[in-house]
């Protein structure tokens, strides 16, 4: 249905209101015939899936879906209790529609309210039992697309409905048979009958069906073990060929390698050491963790000596042996002997010692010292003390003999640590560990390790290393965690990973299935399991390989371009390998023109509204919302698109984002598609926390008198309405405010609503208070009960007071001084508290408005006591915010969802 500006037409055909009959006229001019089924009944933007409200508390022992208790007023079974509004008090005898299910299911498909009556005593009636509703079922799968589980999209789930045709499915090439299909309890069958492709193998026979006989086969040959790797052997017109690559068996090797791959490893590898010269004799050295070992028994070569042995085992006997004699201490000189056939020669070139003489220049008796028993030649002069360190060297005269005091030097004292070598010994700060106040680094910058800071205390001992990150014990990584150098040693990660082998390339044509032929295995002899992925493809696609887990997989290109796919294989350890192939799809035709795409950029229901190019004949039109479809145009012409359901997650303004894009394909090829360029809309949430009306926020949708009822008397004007839009998304509380009308020019009679906590404008909603509604002759089969997923709907029941309850249409007559009023606080005049919206004066005297009362923008239609509204009364500000095609030029169908 459509809601909004025209209800009260709608109401005016319901009943003979008045002494005219007004065509229900909608905001397009069509006949008003539409009920709420044309709403947005998928559930407040506020509540989760689960029903429960955002960040609210779940007991551990209520399902997800449920509430710990029901919420009154809502009419629906929030426990899942069976029951609707349970122990929630009520006057006894009302009757409410009620539904045991979700609000997101309410109303939607099959769903339908029930009724429940208020029963017992009036002081504690409560509400009966919830009797007639049609709950969610299991989806049927029928013919007529009922949706039975009512989450808005019939059949979902079923790939068809019972009672298709069969169809065909398998392929005749190669070693296949075609078979059939058939639609049971909505799903596709088996392909019955038919021979299936298979993996190739090497027989000459095409067992995938692709028209190609032993294609792309290989196998493993060779060996695994130790060092050895396996090659591949390739099939070739039913036959194996040669095993190329790989490493064979070679001789054993002291490196820690099987090299001869017959499992172990550095067995009988031995080697001669030493030398078998002189006195020498050769060992042998054993190899063990592919290192050498001590040489064993072996017989070392040592230095010549004068004996008539080849001591040093060079082949040669007391060769080159020759040593000093004598001295050359003083005035002696040495000289030398010879060895021959193992005896030392006489000593040749020698000066032999004589008796000391005391002349003070010669050592005679060469025994080291000069003139021994005198001290010194008198008058001579030496340095004394030392020049070492901070020390500086005096000197000594020598006199009657002897040495006199050592002066004009600098002595030595107790070692600091300055770095200094303040006791002059040679030595900088000996017992020291370092200079008191340095720092240095310390630990290590090795793998995973970082260096930390050590700082010289007073007595020159190096303070704790802080700052650092210290070795810790090694883990399989791929990082140095003990800080050594090398990376996850010690075999504490598995020593061989799987291996992955992809096919070649392909190239195809959009839609053509080609079978893509992986492999891999582990090693070390465990399971492996297979994992097909789309790393890329051209936008808009959506193909993925079939099976995904096995080693050969199913993959047929949707859109034209390059398409990457990745093969990984993971073995029992967790370790995986990864390959990948590309796939290039040509286009099977000349794609339709690219459509072009247009939004406002705000959707504050997540219903966005797109306009787009119009539909061609021969076309379907998909929208998708962030690469995934939501809706589809099928209508020649049609040139706009309202989902019936909300998209995604909103927030708050400015919302967020989600690119949506419109793919034409051909109805002769779906696959033979062009792609729009991407318009980015704002999904936006509500806000739960109440804000008070204002200027900005609020403003007048309606007012309207339908004149039903006998006057004077208590049904006088009953029916008399005021709507009031919510601009904001926030809800705004009138609680606290009034609403005031005035009528003829003078604004003598006057008729006034204190509004209350219960009058509640929703997000973006609207508030509509109905005067006497019950003694109203008008049905208003266009309103149910307050329905928060109607876009906010709130209805109030009206109860003015005032002088002038009883005058008819809005009259702009005598001046145009009638007035429509919203304000702050309680309702004294028109004039007293802050206006927040108002509607007045009329322009002119003429029996029309300008801008603002039955049109909140720019039109008003035929209003006064004389003449009933007979225009097409649009666009107006409700309009705007329900009806979105309002802003869509001259759409097509020129009605909205």
């Amino acid at each position: 249905m459509r809601f909004g500006l025209v209800w009260v037409l709608a109401c005016a055909v319901a009943c003979d209101c008045g002494s005219s009959r007004v065509d229900p006229i909608d905001a397009s001019g069509d006949a008003t015939d539409r009920d709420v089924s044309g709403f947005d009944v998928g559930g407040d933007a506020t509540v989760d899936d689960a029903g429960l409200e955002d960040g609210g508390d779940r007991d551990a022992e209520v399902p997800p879906e449920c509430e710990l208790e029901d919420a009154c007023g809502d009419f629906l079974d929030n426990d899942c209790d069976e029951g609707v509004d349970e122990g929630c008090a009520c006057e006894s005898g009302e009757v409410a529609p009620c539904f045991r299910g979700t609000g997101a299911q309410r109303n939607v498909g099959a769903c339908m309210d029930g009724m429940m009556i208020c029963e017992g005593p009036p002081e504690f009636a409560t509400w009966g039992p919830c009797e007639g509703d049609v709950r969610p079922a299991m989806e049927a799968c029928d013919v007529a697309g009922i949706d039975e589980d009512c989450d808005g999209a019939p059949n979902d789930g079923c790939e068809c409905a019972d009672g298709d045709p069969d169809v065909a499915c398998g392929s005749d090439v190669g070693a296949c048979v075609p078979g059939i299909s058939r639609c049971v309890d909505g799903r596709r069958t088996m392909c019955e009958g038919a021979t299936s492709p298979r993996s190739e193998t090497c027989d000459g026979v095409d067992e995938d069906c692709d028209g190609a006989t032993d294609e792309r086969l290989t196998r493993r040959c060779g060996s695994d073990v130790g060092a050895c790797r396996s090659g591949r052997e390739t099939c070739s017109e039913g036959a194996w060929g040669a095993c190329e690559g790989g490493n064979p068996a070679v001789d054993e090797a002291c490196d820690g390698l099987d090299n001869d791959c017959d499992e172990a490893t550095d067995e009988d590898v031995t080697r001669l050491c030493g030398s078998d010269v002189g006195r020498c004799v050769a060992g042998t050295e054993t190899c063990a963790d592919g290192v050498f070992g001590a040489c064993m028994g072996r017989v070392p070569p040592i230095g010549e000596t004068c004996n008539g042995v080849d001591d040093d085992c060079d082949g040669l006997t007391d060769e080159m042996l020759v040593r000093t004699c004598g001295t050359d201490v003083g005035r002696c000189v040495a000289g030398t002997e010879t060895c021959t056939a193992g005896a030392w020669g006489a000593c040749m070139g020698a000066v032999f010692m004589t008796t000391e003489v005391c002349e003070g220049t010669e050592d005679e008796d060469c025994d080291g010292a000069v003139d021994e028993g005198c001290a010194c030649s008198n008058g001579s002069t030496r340095p004394c003390g030392t020049d070492v360190g901070r020390c500086v060297r005096g000197s000594q005269l020598c006199s009657g003999g002897m040495w006199g005091m050592c002066t004009g030097g600098v002595v030595p004292r107790t070692e600091r640590c300055d770095g200094t070598d303040d006791d002059c010994d040679g030595m900088l700060d000996e017992g020291c560990d370092c200079i008191t106040g340095t720092m240095r680094a310390c630990g290590t910058d090795i793998g995973a390790c970082m260096e930390g800071t050590e700082t010289c205390d007073a007595t020159g001992r190096w303070g704790p290393c802080t700052g650092g990150i210290e070795p810790v014990a090694e883990v399989c990584n791929m990082r140095d965690d003990d800080c050594d150098g090398p990376v996850d040693e010690d075999d504490v990660c598995p020593r061989f990973p799987p291996t992955v082998m992809c096919p070649s390339s392909e190239s195809v044509i959009v839609g053509e299935l080609v079978t893509l032929v992986g492999g891999g295995s582990d090693p070390d002899g465990g399971s492996v399991s297979f994992a097909w992925t789309v790393v890329s493809a051209p936008g808009g696609s959506a193909a993925t390989p079939m099976p995904s887990n096995a080693a050969t997989t199913n993959f047929t290109p949707d859109v034209a371009g390059n398409y990457t796919l990745r093969l990984c294989v993971t073995d029992d350890e967790a370790e995986t390998r990864c390959c990948t192939v590309m796939v290039s799809a040509a286009p099977s035709c000349t794609p339709p023109a690219t459509p072009v795409i247009e939004s406002c950029g705000t959707s504050w229901d997540r219903r966005p509204v797109v306009e787009v190019t119009p539909l061609p004949a021969g076309q379907t039109y998909t929208l998708l919302a962030g690469g995934t479809s939501y809706g589809t145009i099928t209508t020649v012409g049609q040139n706009w698109h309202r989902p019936s359901t909300q998209l995604g997650v909103g927030g708050p303004p400015p919302g967020t984002s989600v690119q949506i894009v419109v793919r034409a394909c051909l109805n002769s090829d779906p696959t033979c598609c062009s792609v729009s360029a991407p318009v980015t809309v704002r999904l936006v949430e509500s806000c739960s926390t109440p804000i008070g009306p204002s200027a900005s926020n609020i403003v007048f949708s309606e007012y309207v008198i339908n004149g039903d009822g006998a006057c004077p008397g208590a049904d006088c004007e009953a029916g008399e309405a005021i709507e009031i839009t919510n601009l904001s998304h926030c809800p705004v509380s009138l609680d606290g405010h009034h609403f005031g009308y005035c009528n003829p020019s003078s604004c003598s009679g006057v008729r006034w609503l204190d509004f209350g906590a219960a009058d509640v404008i929703p997000p973006r909603g609207v508030y509509v208070a109905i005067r006497n509604q019950s003694a109203s002759a008008c049905s208003y089969p266009f309103f149910g009960p307050n329905d928060p997923t109607l876009f906010g709907l709130n209805i109030s029941a009206l109860d003015m007071q005032g002088n002038s309850l009883a005058s008819g249409w809005f009259n702009n007559s005598g001046g145009g001084m009638s007035r429509l009023r919203v304000a702050s606080g309680a309702f004294v005049d028109l004039f007293t508290g802050t206006t927040w919206e108002l509607v007045a004066p009329y322009s002119g005297s003429a029996p029309e408005c300008s801008s603002i009362g039955f049109n909140a923008v720019d039109q008003c239609g035929d209003i006064s006591a004389v003449s009933t509204p007979t225009d097409v009364l649009t666009p107006n500000q409700l309009g705007r915010l329900w009806r979105p095609c309002d802003a869509i030029a001259s759409p097509v169908p020129d009605t909205c969802m």
